[in-house]
């Protein structure tokens, strides 16, 4: 996929799908907040759980890039960044997809996923109570290794760049889309839920990523013809 394209294709998708993000994540942020002390603003708490989160998607993103980048080396340039941008098109044509027919076409990956957080879920109780910054950027770190369809789906993507800076980029991106809905956990992301919810919205979304994925199966088309 053209640079320009995968980025906003990752910060689309995330924002678009954080409706996923606040069913699956939300109970976390209660968690972690019934288990700080009160010294710690509530809003500080969110803020460094989101940097935490950050931390987890760009290191993801910078492993996928780098991992892209050494197929791209070993298949030749033009033949693997041909595979690799038909892979993006399909992964944003599959999250649209999603969006539009409430379908999980991406379930597959959460599977895949779920050995990460299988390693990293006892290393909670190291960080509750959440008693210091550290300790809530920590919490974050743990958050970010849910596994999530929409999450690995945009690691996929971020493979896709073909160079580990790019692939922490394209996360950053992603992480960005997500960051309204689970910074405003509580009252404010209810709303944002339910208007997210709204099958217009989930229509107009999903046809955005159709489109982007769309546009990033160009050279294909060019080679055919």
């Amino acid at each position: 996929m053209n640079q320009d394209l995968l980025y906003p294709a990752a910060l689309v998708a995330g924002f678009f799908g954080s409706t996923h993000c606040l069913g699956m994540c939300g109970a976390i942020v209660v968690l972690f907040e019934q288990e700080s002390p009160a010294g710690m603003q509530r809003w500080l708490r969110r803020i460094l759980y989101n940097l935490g989160r950050l931390g987890f998607y760009v290191l993801l993103g910078a492993i996928a890039g780098g991992a892209g980048a050494v197929i791209v080396a070993t298949a030749g340039a033009r033949t693997a960044l041909l595979a690799l941008r038909l892979i993006a098109g399909l992964l944003v044509i599959t999250i649209g997809l999603n969006l539009l027919f409430h379908w999980n076409f991406t379930r597959f990956l959460e599977t895949a996923g779920s050995g990460i957080w299988k390693r990293l879920a006892p290393l909670a109780r190291h960080v509750l109570p959440i008693e210091s910054p550290a300790r809530a950027v920590a919490a974050g770190f743990l958050w970010g290794a849910l596994p999530c369809g929409l999450v690995y789906s945009s690691v996929a993507m971020a493979a896709t760049s073909g160079s580990l800076p790019g692939g922490a980029l394209v996360m950053f991106f992603f992480w960005l889309g997500t960051a309204p809905a689970l910074l405003l956990a509580g009252v404010s992301a209810d709303r944002l839920n339910r208007w997210q919810a709204q099958p217009a919205f989930r229509r107009v979304a999903g046809a955005i990523m159709i489109i982007i994925g769309t546009l990033a199966m160009a050279p294909f088309r060019m080679l055919i013809h």
